[in-house]
């Protein structure tokens, strides 16, 4: 018996022609702006054998990684959960560049083995730029900035900006003097903004005395950038040399942006979002208007492709191009002026339809003129010359 209405499986859904349409455009003005920037286009494969895709940093990602096994070779192989890993491998493996700062981008469908409606869809258009080969707070913030333009791109105006540095709950752990299995109860606390959890954490575990107070302090360290890096000046750069120098890269990043942008930076030193994988400073976007809605996220994220013969600094973003579409200004009015063409073998006709193309006319063939509409447009041949005619 055929079924009357075929579903997708839950969290993988198909794109109607005016979604597909806004998402298209979208990807353009994205990747328009990535190349304007000096960042080269590249386009990895959707399916690599699993040891090249989770290796390294992408380790987290097993668990999202639908996997098979291939029939050519009989290794096993995964479809990728995320693009990330991928273009760490070409700029350390393909382009060895080593000596160079290399900037690339990306756009393409990625996979995840299980459906979470709080992050959307399992088939994410995952959008992102990454630089190579810079260490430096120039290259935070030259990301950062290329993620706002990208907000602009996409005519999100209304937007938040986080950040955060990982980098000071390393020191933190360090200077408390937390055995492994403490440290690794409190990142996942952490990671998860427990905070009751936090507060029973910290009464029943004795840390050094003069990070003691920090500790009790740490989850109030979020806010406006500016008040949160005055206190943090205080009482966090004076503990260590590598306290120090991390809330000095923050306020150097805080501080170009007040003078660039107009935008309200939020900052939390508690933030450890990417753990696993990000080296220091973190970034996020957000849909300002009523609940704050994730757009892109990004960081640092050091060392990337050691796995691959080439360790390289590196930092970026991406963001989730299906996810973000019900926020997107609709593009119908981008819609192209369209003329109808009757069905004919006439080399004129042909000629006439190939000139409206390229002025980026639509050109429909009608199968049948009598149909169309009061209004429409149609090519009428008076004299053996195709014009653009009114019904």
């Amino acid at each position: 018996m055929q079924q009357s209405t075929w579903f997708t499986p839950e969290g993988l859904e198909d794109l109607l022609p005016a979604q597909a349409l806004k998402l298209e455009y979208y990807r353009r003005q994205l990747i328009d702006g990535f190349h304007l920037s000096g960042y080269d286009l590249v386009l990895p494969p959707l399916a690599e054998f699993t040891d090249s895709l989770l290796t390294g940093t992408a380790r987290h990602m097993a668990g999202d990684t639908c996997r098979f096994t291939d029939q050519e070779s009989g290794r096993m192989m995964g479809v990728r959960a995320d693009m990330t890993p991928q273009v760490a491998r070409i700029v350390s493996n393909r382009l060895k560049a080593s000596d160079t700062v290399s900037r690339l981008c990306y756009a393409g469908e990625v996979l995840k083995t299980r459906n979470n409606k709080a992050k959307g869809s399992r088939s994410p258009i995952q959008v992102g730029a990454e630089l190579f080969g810079h260490s430096g707070v120039e290259s935070d913030i030259e990301i950062i900035e290329l993620m706002l333009e990208s907000m602009q791109a996409m005519n999100l105006n209304d937007i938040k900006l986080s950040l955060g540095h990982v980098g000071i709950v390393d020191e933190l752990i360090v200077l408390s003097g937390l055995d492994e299995h403490k440290a690794i109860e409190l990142i996942s606390i952490l990671e998860r903004k427990a905070i009751p959890e936090y507060d029973i954490f910290i009464a029943n575990t004795p840390v050094q005395s003069n990070v003691n107070q920090v500790f009790k302090l740490l989850l109030t360290y979020c806010g406006d950038a500016e008040a949160v890096i005055a206190i943090a000046q205080k009482q966090l750069s004076p503990l260590s040399s590598g306290l120090s120098d991390a809330v000095t890269r923050l306020a150097t990043v805080v501080d170009h942006l007040k003078t660039t942008h107009s935008i309200a930076i939020h900052l939390d030193l508690a933030d450890i979002r990417g753990y696993q994988y990000h080296t220091g400073v973190i970034f996020g976007c957000y849909a300002a208007g009523g609940q704050l809605l994730p757009i892109a996220k990004g960081g640092r994220y050091d060392n990337i492709g050691s796995d691959f013969g080439l360790a390289l600094p590196a930092t970026g973003f991406s963001l989730d191009l299906r996810g973000a579409l019900d926020l997107l200004t609709s593009v119908s009015s981008l819609e192209k002026k369209t003329v109808y063409a009757p069905y004919q073998a006439d080399k004129a006709l042909q000629n006439k339809i190939i000139e409206l193309k390229s002025q980026g006319v639509k050109v429909i063939k009608s199968y049948d003129l009598t149909e169309l509409q009061e209004g429409d447009q149609w090519l009428s041949n008076a004299s053996s010359k195709w014009t653009v005619e009114c019904v």
